[in-house]
């Protein structure tokens, strides 16, 4: 079968789907539509009708075995509290503290209360228990309330007895005391020795039987009158006085607080209490005898029948027969069911089977067609269906050979255009790829490129001068800048390149946030400033007073379009005047549209536009890469109205940007900058700087809110050698300081200078580039120290934009280098530089950094305290700190002498360690510079400045020993 039938036939097939509507040909499914409703029926009703007589019968087993349990329940709470009850009356009859009686009683109380609430037939016993046990509770309330006053005046006494009884003693036991006096004593002692012991066993378990004891043989002792005995005896003896005077106040203290007597109460309230829990305790005994003998036959039975012989009988036994044979009926009927359905399946199908067959076969005597593929014969047989009659009609029509030559044509177009648009997005999905794959691949490179201009700076630092090699240094300071300046304009088109890249991926996002425009483009002007000088152009800015300084924008997007604009117009310029001015053009509810136009101007005629602004003319077709550049970033920002013009002696590049306004308050006037522009109050200082110091591959970021207006310390800086950036914004700030590239940072916009730079991740600690950084404060606005803790090798301080030149020579020492040191060796040098900070900038920077790493503390006790933990500890280990750093010195000394670099490695990595232990940063600060000569020089026992740093390590050393000895 060829393409057009097979179109045809899909045609055909389609429009075929529907039926007339007045056909009365049945689908093969309602042949048995009769079959299925009764089975539902049957499944339905059987169902019901079992699960129904189920649930009855569930029920009233589940209602039985409830009652049971209640019953159940009930007997085994009532003898739970009877059995606590008994607990609880043991307890009360053996206790003989009276604080512990009121809350056994609370306690028999509520069992009586529970007992009370239970369904029983001594539920009246119960009730009169609860009533009992309230009035029990009153009572030992009036018992404990007296039971304190009483144990209170017992204490008394038995305090009184033992005074007395010790003044007896001392009475006895005196020469001047005669035998009368000592038989009197004697007799009073023993009777007063019984009366202490009965009174100290007296409690509220005393038997009245030795309670009448206590109250007779202290009654016999008042009616002897032994009082009136002592004192007839005492014949002006003191002790005899005194044991009179004690006599006498037992007796008070007896009498009058009527101690006996309060006890004798006490005792008959809590034997009636007693009495009262005895019998109530017998008729609990009685119950519970009961309730035992009731159960044995019964409760134990029934839960021994439920669990066993009631869970079959209810699951088998008393299911009814009558579930059982309506289950059976309920199956049968379905069984029957489903073989007539069979039946009828295999005989429609095998009657449809034999109509295909016949047509198949040309067979048309018995099958007859009418019209259009309809059939004349067998349409109201009871098994013609109409999908027999819809594959019958198929049939025909695959027979017929009519083709629609129309819709395979349209269909061959379709399917090659879908073809056009598989290859077309394939192209596009793999262009992406290589396009991502592009841009990492410029970003890793640009990621190298800043590191090598880390390096750089690290090469620079590194340099030494002597007064042998100072015009060596020159020279190699002289490459060094060279390859700085070259890895600059590599950096840029690296940059350049993988910002391409990704502006032309889908993942292209805009980052926006709240800016100064005008401190923004004065910031990219400003960093111009040195290739201005270099090619000898001049710049002014021009900015409307209309436009609105507080924009929203993407501020990297925008500050290389911007740049990329200067860019253009210079290209292939020199000693020319650019005029840069932005004039607003709209203004509306929340954006305002500003027109930016450079225009160049030179001495000579310009006859035609620079080869990379061709592009933007309206009669070329050139194009230029830095073009193209430029156009992406300007249509990211959905820029327009871009054009190139030449004029008299003179052309202009221009284009139009929609910007967002984040503040409706107007800005200032905006003066005309104008680079590059010298200062005159500073005009010599610059020049003496740039004659003193080499040009240093040492980049410094300074961020400010207003760059115009540190045009004089970016001036100083540069004439110091120091390669200067400006930033105006926070984004932009930690974008260019996390990269890493920037040795200095001078900043008042607050930020988190002490990071982890770009450079260094997914390095090893010992491939991190070790550069000096400093971090320094304008106008003291940015708190620097307080995030400086786990940074001590930085150098941190504060400038301002009117400090003098020697604060910033100062400030800056680490990083600049003189051009000429003189005849002085290393010592000298660090000695002029203690002498006079007029000379701080005389010497080498690795002679510098020893110098100032003299002034510092041998340690800082108080942070070693904090890394050790505790005192104790910090004291004991300082002593094994302290051997080892001098047994490491000697080794360093040892492996100096014979160059070997791995050793004095190793031992440099230990000293830095136990300086950090130590809170050691001067010898930390030696360390590191050590760290640096190694990676940038190696070892040379014939160098000054290395057996200088030896000499400076041990004397660190020695220092620390000394200061651990006066801790110690």
């Amino acid at each position: 079968m060829n393409t057009n039938e097979a179109t045809t036939n899909v045609n055909n097939l389609q429009s075929t789907q529907t039926y007339k509507a007045g056909s009365k040909v049945k689908h093969f499914h309602q042949f048995f539509t009769a079959y299925l409703i009764v089975i539902f029926l049957v499944i339905v009703v059987g169902l019901s009708t079992i699960v129904f007589f189920l649930a009855q019968e569930y029920k009233h087993s589940q209602t039985s075995i409830t009652e049971q349990l209640f019953s159940l329940q009930t007997q085994y709470l009532q003898q739970t509290y009877l059995i606590n009850a008994d607990k609880l009356i043991d307890s009360i009859l053996k206790n003989i503290d009276s604080n512990d009686l009121i809350p056994l009683q609370q306690a028999l109380s509520l069992q009586s209360k529970k007992l009370s609430l239970l369904k029983s037939e001594y539920k009246n016993s119960y009730q009169q228990w609860f009533s009992s046990n309230n009035h029990a509770m009153d009572l030992l309330t009036r018992i404990e309330s007296s039971h304190t006053n009483n144990e209170l005046v017992k204490s008394k006494s038995l305090i009184q007895l033992d005074t007395l009884l010790d003044a007896i003693n001392i009475q006895l036991n005196k020469q001047q005391t005669n035998s009368k006096q000592a038989v009197l004593l004697s007799k009073v002692e023993s009777q007063l020795t019984n009366v202490v012991a009965k009174l100290k066993r007296l409690d509220l378990n005393t038997t009245f039987r030795k309670f009448e004891q206590l109250s007779k043989q202290m009654d016999e002792m008042f009616i002897t009158d032994y009082a009136k005995q002592l004192a007839n005896q005492q014949y002006e003896s003191q002790g005899m006085a005194d044991i009179v005077r004690d006599f006498i106040r037992f007796e008070d203290l007896i009498l009058k607080d009527d101690l006996l007597a309060k006890w004798q109460d006490n005792l008959h309230l809590i034997e009636k209490y007693q009495q009262q829990l005895l019998v109530q305790q017998e008729q609990l005994k009685n119950i519970i005898d009961k309730l035992l003998g009731s159960q044995q036959g019964g409760a134990v039975l029934a839960i021994s029948d439920y669990a066993g012989i009631n869970k079959e009988a209810v699951l088998f036994n008393l299911l009814p027969k009558w579930v059982v044979t309506a289950f059976t009926v309920v199956l049968i009927s379905l069984a029957g069911l489903l073989l007539l359905i069979r039946r009828k399946i295999k005989v429609a199908s095998q009657f449809s089977v034999n109509c295909i067959t016949r047509i198949i076969e040309n067979e048309t005597s018995s099958l007859t067609v009418e019209g259009k593929g309809s059939l004349s014969k067998l349409p109201n047989h009871a098994l013609y269906s109409a999908e027999t009659e819809q594959l019958i009609k198929k049939i025909q029509q695959i027979n017929s050979y009519n083709h629609n030559e129309e819709e395979y044509l349209a269909l061959t177009d379709k399917n090659q255009m879908l073809e056009e648009r598989i290859i077309k997005f394939d192209s596009s999905e793999k262009s992406t790829s290589e396009l991502l794959v592009e841009q990492q691949r410029c970003k890793d490179l640009h990621l190298a490129a800043i590191k090598q201009l880390v390096l750089l700076g690290v090469s620079s630092i590194a340099t030494k001068i002597g007064a042998s090699n100072k015009d060596d240094a020159g020279e190699a300071d002289n490459h060094l800048n060279n390859a700085h300046y070259q890895g600059l304009d590599l950096v840029r088109q690296l940059r350049q390149a993988s910002y391409y890249r990704y502006l032309q991926s889908s993942d292209a996002l805009l980052t926006l946030s709240d800016v100064n425009l005008v401190a923004l483009i004065q910031a990219i002007v400003l960093n111009s400033r040195n290739e201005l000088i270099l090619c000898n152009n001049k710049i002014s800015v021009n900015i409307d007073e209309k436009i609105l300084p507080k924009v929203n924008l993407d501020v990297a997007l925008f500050s290389e379009m911007f740049s990329v604009f200067i860019m253009l117009l210079f290209s292939q310029q020199k000693n020319s005047q650019l005029s840069l001015n932005l004039q607003l053009v709209d203004k509306n509810n929340g954006q305002q549209k500003i027109c930016f136009t450079g225009q160049i101007q030179d001495e000579g005629d310009i006859v035609c536009l620079p080869q990379a602004l061709q592009a933007f003319s309206d009669d070329s077709t050139e194009q230029s890469e830095l073009g193209d550049y430029f156009f992406t970033l300007l249509k990211n920002q959905h820029g327009y109205d871009v054009s190139a013009k030449l004029t008299e002696k003179a052309y202009n590049f221009s284009f139009t940007l929609p910007i967002a306004v984040a503040d409706n308050q107007q800005g200032s006037h905006y003066p005309v900058l104008s680079l590059p522009d010298h200062l005159a109050d500073i005009e010599k200082d610059v020049v003496k700087l740039a004659a003193k110091y080499f040009v240093r591959p040492i980049e410094v970021l300074l961020a400010v809110t207003a760059p115009e207006k540190y045009q004089r310390l970016q001036q100083l800086l540069q004439g110091m050698g120091l390669q200067i950036t400006f930033v105006s914004c926070e984004l932009m700030l930690q974008q260019h300081w996390q990269s890493g590239r920037f040795a200095v940072l001078i900043t008042e916009i607050e930020c988190q200078p002490f990071t982890r730079f770009t450079i260094d991740e997914g390095e090893e600690h010992s491939a991190i580039v070790a550069i000096t950084r400093g971090v320094f404060s304008l106008e003291n606005r940015v708190d620097i120290k307080a995030q400086s803790e786990n940074y001590p090798l930085w150098v941190l301080g504060e400038l301002s934009a009117e400090s003098s030149v020697s604060e910033l020579v100062t400030a800056m020492t680490p990083w600049i280098k003189e051009q000429c040191c003189g005849s002085y060796t290393p010592e000298e040098q660090v000695t002029q530089v203690t002498s006079s900070s007029n000379n701080i900038g005389a010497i080498a920077e690795d002679e510098l950094a020893l110098t100032f790493l003299n002034q510092a503390d041998s340690f800082n006790f108080e942070r070693y305290l904090k890394h050790q933990g505790s005192a104790e500890l910090a004291i004991f280990m300082l002593e094994e700190y302290t051997t080892e750093n001098i047994v490491l010195v000697e080794e360093l000394s040892q492996a100096f002498t014979v160059n070997d670099v791995e050793k004095v490695d190793a031992i440099i990595k230990a000293l830095l360690v136990n300086g950090r232990i130590l809170a050691a940063d001067h010898l930390l600060q030696l360390c590191q510079h050590w760290q640096t000569l190694l990676t940038t020089q190696g070892v040379d026992n014939n160098e000054k400045v290395q057996i200088t740093l030896l000499s400076k390590t041990k004397q660190a050393v020695d220092e620390i020993s000394q200061h651990a000895v006066t801790i110690a």
